[in-house]
C-alpha cells in the first residue's frame, strides 16, 4: 500500500485529477515501472481521503454527470516526501518471479522449462527495444523520465543476460 500511496501522491502533486484519470497515468505511464495493479482505484483513494492526505471535490460539467476530483493535502504533500525519501532508501531487494521457479527446478519438466525461458527471452528483447526506442527519444522526455528508462533498461539487459544463461545451463543440466 505504500508505494500505491506514493504514486498516488506523486500524481496529484502535478495536478488535482479525477480517479479513472489516475488509474490511467497508472496503467499508461509507469506500469512499465510499477507491478502496481489498481483493479479500483476508488477504495485507496477514500483510505487516503480518510487520513487527510487528499481531499475530494466535485466536478460538475454542463451536460455530463458530476464526478469527483481529487486534489492533494499539505499532509499529503508531507506524506509523499516522507515515502519518496524512504522509498530511495529501501533495503527491499527487488524479487524476481523467476526465482521461485529457479529454486524448484529439479521437480519442472525440462522441456517445458526451456520452452518458456525462451518465451521470457523473447518478451525480455520486445521490452528492451521498447526501451531503447524511448531512451533515445530523449528531447521528448523530462530528465526523471529517460532516469527511469534508463535503469529499467539496465535491469533488463542484466535480466536478458541472466535468462540466456539459464538457458544454456538447463539444456545441459
Amino acid at each position: 500500500m505504500k508505494i500505491q500511496r506514493l504514486i498516488i501522491l506523486g500524481i496529484l502533486k502535478e495536478k488535482p485529477r479525477h480517479g479513472y484519470e489516475i488509474k490511467k497515468i497508472i496503467k499508461k505511464e509507469l506500469g512499465v515501472f510499477s507491478s502496481l495493479e489498481n483493479k479500483s482505484i476508488y477504495y485507496p483513494l477514500q483510505i487516503m481521503e480518510e487520513k487527510g492526505l487528499i481531499k475530494k471535490n466535485v466536478a460538475k460539467e454542463k451536460g455530463r454527470l458530476p464526478r469527483y476530483v481529487y486534489s492533494i493535502t499539505p499532509h499529503g504533500d508531507k506524506e509523499f516526501t516522507k515515502l519518496a525519501m524512504e522509498a530511495l532508501l529501501s533495503e527491499k531487494r527487488p524479487f524476481i518471479e523467476i526465482d521461485i521457479p529457479l529454486y524448484f527446478l529439479p521437480y519442472l519438466g525440462k522441456k517445458e522449462v526451456l520452452a518458456r525461458l525462451r518465451l521470457r527471452k523473447r518478451f525480455l528483447e520486445k521490452v528492451k527495444n521498447w526501451l531503447e526506442n524511448n531512451l533515445y527519444r530523449q528531447e521528448e522526455f523530462p530528465l526523471h523520465h529517460r532516469l527511469l528508462l534508463k535503469h529499467h533498461l539496465n535491469l533488463l539487459n542484466a535480466e536478458e543476460k541472466f535468462v540466456g544463461e539459464i538457458i544454456a545451463i538447463v539444456r545441459n543440466y
